[in-house]
């Protein structure tokens, strides 16, 4: 399992990295990536809500974990690779029809 939840931290940064104007750091724990979406939103909470609503993505919004979260989003990899896969295609499909 350390293996596999390894390479799901892997592809989930990669992917993120991908979006253009998203920025992500790889996590040293835990099983999630927070990365940056500042350049979208200064509204994470809202961001968030419409992920939700119209592309059936469920994220945390950074601004729950204080002011230095906000702009960020905070993404489980602790799921399957293709949920993993599906979830940042719709991640990336909004932001670029923002």
């Amino acid at each position: 399992m350390r293996k596999e939840y390894d390479e799901r931290r892997k592809t989930t940064v990669k992917l993120l990295n991908q979006i253009d104007g998203v920025t992500c750091k790889t996590p040293k724990g835990a099983f999630y990536a927070f990365p940056n979406v500042s350049e979208y939103t200064t509204n994470s909470a809202q961001l968030t809500e419409k992920l939700l609503q119209n592309k059936g993505v469920s994220l945390t919004p950074g601004s729950v974990f204080g002011a230095n979260g906000e702009g960020h989003l905070r993404i489980s990899y602790a799921t399957s690779m293709q949920d993993i896969l599906e979830g940042v295609k719709r991640l990336e499909e909004y932001l670029h029809s923002l």
